[in-house]
C-alpha cells in the first residue's frame, strides 16, 4: 500500500516539475532576443565607458599631453607592462629638464588594474574602451602612447624671464645674507674645543674612510671618536691618583 503511495506521489512531483520547465520555456517564447550580432553591428552596438580595454595617454586638441615622465606609473605597475623612457632637455636659463621620449604599453601583459591611472599625478592616462585589438602576432601588442612628435620646451616671454631671473637673483641674495649673519654671530660664540681624535691614527682612518661621501655618517663616526679619545684621556689623567693616594695610606698607618 506505501509503494503505490511513493509511486503516485512521485509521479504528481514529476508532473509538477515539468510543468515548471514548461513555464520557463514558454517565457523564452515570448521574451525578445539578445544575441549579439557582432561585427555586423559594429557601427551601433555599444560599449559600456567603464570598460577597459587599452592604456591610452590624453591628448587634448592642440595635441599636449600631461605626462611629466615621473614613472610613478611604471613602479606602480605590478608586472612591468609600462616602459617610460625619458630624455633630458636644455631649457632657456641654461639649465636641464627631464620629459617624456617615450610611453612603451604592452597590452599583452596588461592585466588592467588600472594603477598606473589611479596613481598617476597629472592625470595624464586613461583606460579606452576599443576592444577590437585582436592581432596575429604578440609583438604587435606592444604599443608606444605618446604616437604624436614630442613638443620642445615652451620659452617663457621677456616680462616671464625678467621676473624668473629677479626671483632667482633675490633668493641668492637671502642666501647670502643669510650666511654672513651666520658667520658673524659664530664669531663672537667661544672657539670649539680641540679635536682629541689622533687623524693619523689607522683605525680612525680606516673608520673614517668607510664613511666618505656621507657628511652625516661621518659626523657620527667622529662623535663616537671623540667621546671614546675623551673617556681614555680622562682615564689617563685619573690613573696616576691612585698610586699617591696608596702612598698616603701607607704612610698614614
Amino acid at each position: 500500500m506505501g509503494s503505490v503511495k511513493d509511486y503516485f506521489s512521485g509521479l504528481g512531483s514529476g508532473f509538477l516539475s515539468l510543468l515548471k520547465g514548461m513555464q520557463v520555456t514558454g517565457k523564452e517564447f515570448v521574451t525578445p532576443k539578445i544575441t549579439e550580432k557582432y561585427p555586423e553591428n559594429r557601427e551601433t552596438h555599444h560599449i559600456p565607458q567603464r570598460f577597459r580595454a587599452c592604456l591610452e595617454l590624453k591628448y587634448d586638441d592642440e595635441g599636449n599631453h600631461k605626462c611629466i615622465a615621473c614613472g610613478t606609473c611604471e613602479r606602480n605597475c605590478p608586472n612591468g607592462t609600462i616602459n617610460v623612457l625619458t630624455k633630458m632637455v636644455d631649457k632657456w636659463d641654461g639649465t636641464k629638464k627631464k620629459k617624456l621620449d617615450k610611453y612603451i604599453y604592452d597590452l599583452g601583459s596588461c592585466t588592467f588594474c588600472q594603477l598606473c591611472v589611479v596613481s598617476c599625478p597629472t592625470d595624464a592616462l586613461e583606460f579606452s574602451n576599443d576592444f577590437e585589438q585582436a592581432v596575429f602576432t604578440r609583438s604587435k601588442l606592444v604599443k608606444q602612447l605618446n604616437y604624436l612628435p614630442e613638443k620642445p620646451e615652451p620659452e617663457p616671454t621677456e616680462e616671464e624671464k625678467a621676473k624668473i631671473l629677479a626671483e632667482k637673483k633675490a633668493k641668492i641674495e637671502a642666501a647670502k645674507a643669510a650666511a654672513a649673519a651666520k658667520k658673524a654671530a659664530g664669531a663672537g660664540a667661544p672657539a670649539a674645543p680641540a679635536s682629541l681624535i689622533d687623524e693619523n691614527d689607522p683605525k680612525v682612518k680606516a673608520a673614517l674612510a668607510k664613511c666618505a661621501g656621507d657628511p652625516e655618517k661621518e659626523a657620527k663616526v667622529r662623535e663616537a671618536l671623540e667621546k671614546a679619545a675623551r673617556l681614555k684621556a680622562e682615564k689617563a689623567a685619573a690613573a696616576p691618583s691612585a698610586p699617591n693616594a696608596n702612598n698616603e695610606n701607607k704612610k698614614q698607618n
